[in-house]
């Protein structure tokens, strides 16, 4: 029986999210840029995980997770960083976040659906819908008067 998934902001939740992390994958479907710049320091997979941070952990902003980084040890092992002094910078994350296309999540979100759907018996049939409905805002307090 499988275990059930940890509470989102906890360290077990990371350590439960991490194997599933398909690093070489990503790595190789964003790879390092080429030529004259800047070396990347980063990896695409380290740059990923940490996107993965803001979704997973109280940290809702790249500010406060470049911020509160050296301090969570969970954190930078989650996200497979070396040490606590060197985290990559806000505008490393947002250029990662600009490069990262939709295609190449699509991509990544396929290759881990892919294992999952092989061992799906074939004859059991299944139907999942999106519902993309956007749900009105309870606005009435900031009304003006």
């Amino acid at each position: 029986m499988n275990a059930p998934m940890s509470t989102t902001g906890t360290v077990a939740l990371l350590e439960q999210l991490s194997d599933f992390i398909p690093d070489s994958f990503i790595n190789e479907l964003l790879p390092p840029h080429k030529g004259r710049g800047r070396r990347q320091v980063w990896s695409a997979a380290q740059l990923f995980r940490l996107q993965l941070l803001v979704l997973l952990t109280p940290a809702r902003s790249f500010n406060l997770l470049v911020e509160l980084l050296p301090e969570q040890r969970a954190w930078r092992h989650f996200a497979r960083l070396p040490n606590r002094q060197s985290v990559p910078t806000v505008f490393t994350l947002h250029d990662f976040r600009a490069r990262l296309s939709l295609g190449a999540l699509r991509r990544i979100h396929r290759h881990l659906l892919e294992p999952l759907l092989e061992s799906f018996p074939s004859e059991r049939t299944t139907v999942a819908l999106i519902d993309s409905t956007d749900l009105p805002a309870a606005t009435s307090a900031f009304k003006k008067s």
